[in-house]
């Protein structure tokens, strides 16, 4: 079918080409095309081209009506006029045209695997081309959007917290790298190699003035690493540690305890017939989230398997350190922080003392939490997010991919035009 300059061109939408004819091949649409240029010039010398015959090159464009679109260009070869210019000959070239795909299908396979977080190798066989082609247009578009100051513009409240990106192998440790995270726009700043004060403090130095002077909150987990960075880079930045991460450390002493006191009474770990085996779901869980039942359950295996009275102390301390959250002033806050360290000292074993002795030397970050009232819930969300993503991929091990596609996906704004719905909530609209 002739349409050198019917609808068909119109419908490619790719100025400066014409489609010559369609044809489907293989559930596959197939478009022979040529660009409508007469006269070009030798690049060069600047002198006018001869036209020398046509090759035809095969690219991926986006799908048209759920089929895959392959363009056939007829592209033009040129002879230079000039004898004495060094370009003898030249095929022609399309700014809308990027080796094997064009411009448009590149940018949506960028989007595709940035913003809907799919994996590059879906993502290419759906369109027909190779993992490296696919990630060649992914880098391409994907860079500048990273690369742009603008993402880091109005940050007030940091979030820092690190994630495991490779687990162990056989020739390798466990990988781990630490995400930086806007907490109030919930939008990933930047991915940092390793989980230490240097990888930090590295890439804060790197920032503008402008940008570390106006960091106002970070928040972090009790990592001292993160805190010798924040306050050496960030020395008027406040930091604070949540409630999640205080209450972490607080159930892993209970757990600690309560292990201890099984093997000492039992001789053995915990089994399922074993009293405090059997709530130590129960032990971490807060006291006013427990009903009737469950909580004559605890007192029961406590009565059979803590003779001392070691894991019902470690509860009871635990419990005063979640009270201390609840505090309406950072006053009442300190007054029922000293008494959790009273109750840790009444307690006297040695995991509910060392958990004293952590929260003492982070009371100061901890008491911020009142006046702040800052939390690092969305950098582990961010955690999550992460997790999905590394899935997706079957695992990445390229620390500057893993990177490239954790920002595509997390910390650009893509701003896709929505499509409109045309199904309401009346039935006359539907068909």
């Amino acid at each position: 079918m002739d349409d050198r300059s019917g609808g068909a061109s119109a419908l490619l939408g790719m100025d400066g080409f014409v489609v010559l004819s369609t044809t489907e091949t293989d559930d596959e649409l197939w478009l022979l095309v040529e660009t409508t240029a007469q006269v070009v010039g030798c690049a060069t010398c600047g002198v006018r081209a001869v036209g020398h015959g046509r090759s035809e090159v095969h690219v991926r464009d986006l799908p048209i009506g759920g089929r895959p679109v392959r363009l056939v260009w007829r592209k033009r070869r040129w002879l230079c006029s000039d004898a004495d210019c060094p370009t003898k000959s030249f095929t022609e070239q399309s700014q809308l045209v990027e080796g094997c795909l064009t411009r448009r299908a590149a940018r949506e396979i960028c989007r595709l695997v940035g913003e809907e977080g799919q994996s590059v190798a879906a993502v290419a066989r759906s369109f027909g081309v190779g993992w490296h082609g696919a990630w060649a247009a992914v880098c391409r578009h994907g860079k500048p959007l990273v690369d742009d100051p603008r993402r880091l513009h109005g940050v007030r409240a940091l979030g820092v917290d690190e994630h495991k990106m490779l687990a162990a192998g056989p020739t390798h440790h466990t990988v781990y790298a630490t995400q930086l995270v806007d907490i109030d726009r919930h939008v990933l700043l930047d991915v940092v190699k390793d989980r230490s004060a240097a990888s930090v403090s590295t890439w804060l130095d790197d920032r503008t003035r402008y940008f570390r002077d106006h960091v106002e909150v970070a928040a972090i987990d009790p990592h001292a690493g993160y805190r010798k960075a924040l306050v050496s880079s960030l020395p008027r930045t406040t930091i604070t540690v949540d409630v999640f991460h205080a209450v972490k450390l607080a159930n892993a002493a209970v757990d600690d305890v309560r292990r201890r006191v099984q093997r000492e009474t039992l001789g053995h770990r915990g089994r399922n017939d074993d009293p405090l085996y059997g709530i130590r779901r129960l032990l971490t869980r807060g006291y006013e989230r427990l009903s009737d039942k469950q909580l004559v359950r605890v007192a029961e295996a406590l009565r059979r398997g803590d003779p001392y009275d070691e894991v019902g102390g470690a509860w009871a301390v635990k419990e005063q350190l979640r009270w201390v959250y609840d505090a309406d002033s950072p006053n009442e806050a300190r007054s029922r922080l000293e008494r959790f360290y009273e109750l840790a000292r009444t307690a006297g074993t040695p995991e509910v003392l060392r958990l004293a002795k952590t929260i003492k030397r982070w009371e100061p970050e901890i008491l911020s939490f009142f006046t702040t009232g800052r939390t690092n819930a969305r950098s582990e969300a961010m955690n999550l997010v992460t997790e999905k993503l590394r899935r997706n991929a079957h695992g990445i091990r390229n620390f500057e991919n893993y990177r490239l596609r954790l920002l595509l996906h997390s910390g650009v704004q893509w701003n896709t035009q929505r499509t409109a719905r045309i199904r309401g909530r009346h039935p006359r609209l539907s068909a």
